[in-house]
């Protein structure tokens, strides 16, 4: 199974095609939030419109730059992973919107929604052969998660849920400048990096998950 992973595009639609064209051979589009740039649920519905055509499955969340609204809209298209799970070919998806409290003008949960989200999701998909979490939010202190001035700051949620659940794959995004892939036990965890500059991660699974960072020019 071949997983094109995509978050933080902002609305940056050039971005989108150009990551659409260099990976035309893909089983699922995973949209790790961050879809619009403060935009509006019409403008997320087409993003996710247009990668749906030649793909078997997509599977969304939203982030702190989206909304509520724009999950509204993602459980409507029959997309959102956000506090739901769905297996597909034997793999279990599930994930998280948003981010952890900041300044409070953003879309924010606690880290206790953040958990109950994930352990909603967890429960739709219990028994699947193989686990994918999409999370907006990185897990916390990790490689994926630090930012120049602030150190880390990924979701302790995340994190916790990653030592206590060890899912074969988590796929983030969020903090921009931390793309990368670590090793955290059996669980990959690849931050993306923004789609709104060509950054992109594809992710394999054969017996277990590999994933690999990528540009598209």
């Amino acid at each position: 199974m071949k997983l094109l992973c995509i978050t933080d595009l902002h609305g940056q639609l050039g971005s989108l095609e150009r990551i659409l064209a260099a990976e035309a051979n893909c089983d699922v589009i995973l949209l790790g939030g961050d879809l619009t740039h403060f935009g509006t649920p019409a403008e997320a519905e087409r993003i996710v419109l247009r990668c749906m055509r030649g793909v078997g499955r997509v599977f969304a969340v939203s982030g702190n730059c989206d909304s509520p609204a724009i999950d509204q809209k993602l459980r409507e298209l029959d997309v959102s992973l956000f506090g739901q799970g769905v297996v597909w070919r034997d793999v279990g998806f599930y994930g998280v919107s948003a981010m952890p409290p900041w300044r409070g003008d953003m879309y924010e949960l606690t880290e206790a929604q953040i958990g109950e989200a994930l352990a909603s999701g967890h429960q739709m998909v219990n028994g699947a052969l193989h686990e994918v979490v999409l999370s907006h939010p990185p897990p916390h202190n990790t490689s994926v998660d630090q930012t120049s001035r602030a150190g880390h700051v990924g979701s302790t949620a995340v994190r916790q849920w990653i030592d206590q659940i060890r899912p074969g794959l988590v796929v983030c995004g969020h903090i921009h400048e931390s793309c990368g892939v670590e090793e955290l036990g059996p669980t990959t965890i690849v931050n993306c990096g923004p789609a709104g500059q060509g950054m992109y991660a594809v992710a394999t699974l054969q017996s277990t998950f590999h994933a690999e960072l990528k540009k598209a020019r």
